[in-house]
């Protein structure tokens, strides 16, 4: 394994942006998991217009709404983080691209 300090210095808008957003809606799916445990067990924790969930179902259709919302969120966060990386990468001293940077990846 190559390490990602190449990669960073070398990979595509789309590499750094498939990586980023692949992590977070990682995280968020785990979450979403957990979400649908507490939907269960507590579905008043949800809110929908101020009012608490009355049922399990409603309390899903939060979690649903949510995790739709958080995905889009972490994608433009994830070109913009993308898209800031390049910039910085250009003025980083010693970070110029990797001449082999495809050997680096297998």
């Amino acid at each position: 394994m190559g390490g990602g300090m190449p990669f960073l210095r070398s990979a595509s808008f789309g590499g750094l942006f498939t990586v980023t957003f692949t992590v977070a809606a990682t995280c968020q799916v785990a979450f979403s998991l957990l979400g649908l445990l507490m939907a269960v067990l507590a579905p008043a924790m949800f809110k929908m217009n101020d009012a608490p969930a009355t049922n399990p179902a409603q309390a899903v259709g939060v979690l649903v709404f949510l995790l739709a919302m958080m995905l889009i969120m972490n994608a433009g966060i994830s070109a913009i983080g993308a898209g800031v990386w390049m910039l910085v990468r250009r003025v980083l001293p010693g970070a110029k691209p990797v001449a082999n940077a495809a050997a680096d990846v297998f």
